[in-house]
């Protein structure tokens, strides 16, 4: 049992000394707060070309500003999704490694929706607005 702990501590003790040097010391991920700064967009103002990361695909952002912004993420890949007058928005989308997007309505619809596809595997997330927030439904074939 002591062996087994061991390797384990050190299979750790590698796979982040290894990470580090791949990936670099300044790489992690966000976390919810430093997500919820990223995305504070002023009420009379939409996001700027420059505050939007070049690695994501995005659509026009909507004219008024929205109520709510929520990030959403599945197993294919993560949007974020607003509610604007009652109309869904798909702002930004990012599929998973692995994947591709295969179709987008970003609205502003009724609902809006973006399928990501990989191999024989597809998720589609659509997005409502339910007393002016984005609701999402994830669907998988």
């Amino acid at each position: 049992m002591a062996a087994v702990v061991m390797a384990m501590v050190a299979g750790v003790a590698v796979t982040n000394s290894l990470s580090s040097v791949i990936t670099g010391p300044s790489v992690r991920p966000l976390s919810a707060e430093e997500v919820r700064q990223e995305l504070d967009i002023p009420i009379t103002a939409t996001p700027s070309p420059s505050a939007i990361p070049t690695s994501t695909r995005t659509a026009s952002p909507p004219v008024r500003a929205p109520r709510e912004i929520r990030v959403i993420a599945t197993s294919g890949g993560s949007a974020v999704a607003a509610c604007v007058g009652g109309e869904a928005s798909l702002l930004s989308w990012t599929p998973a490694q692995g994947y591709h997007v295969d179709d987008v309505d970003p609205g502003p619809h009724n609902h809006a929706k973006v399928k990501f596809e990989a191999n024989d595997t597809e998720v589609e997330l659509e997005v409502h607005c339910e007393a002016g927030r984005p609701v999402s439904r994830e669907k998988h074939d």
